[in-house]
């Protein structure tokens, strides 16, 4: 089993959870091989991926980076 922790921080508390509103449709999905975990805590979002294996773990992190990049993007926008 692979695993990995990580933290984002937003600018305020509203854009973070801008964000995970935006990803939750996702997150709801259920994959065989990796599950990610997402919670709140203020400005942060603390994020846990599990996955059977590497590849899995990989997939999963460019899954959540690329909505990531998409939504830092818009931000700069406004």
């Amino acid at each position: 089993m692979f695993s990995l922790e990580i933290k984002l921080g937003f600018d305020s508390k509203n854009a973070a959870k801008r964000f995970f509103k935006s990803i939750q449709p996702e997150l709801s999905e259920e994959f065989l091989r990796s599950k990610t975990k997402i919670a709140q805590n203020d400005c942060e979002l603390e994020v846990l991926i599990s996955a059977s294996d590497k590849t899995a773990l990989r997939a999963s992190l460019n899954a959540l980076l690329k909505p990531l990049i998409l939504f830092e993007q818009i931000e700069e926008m406004n």
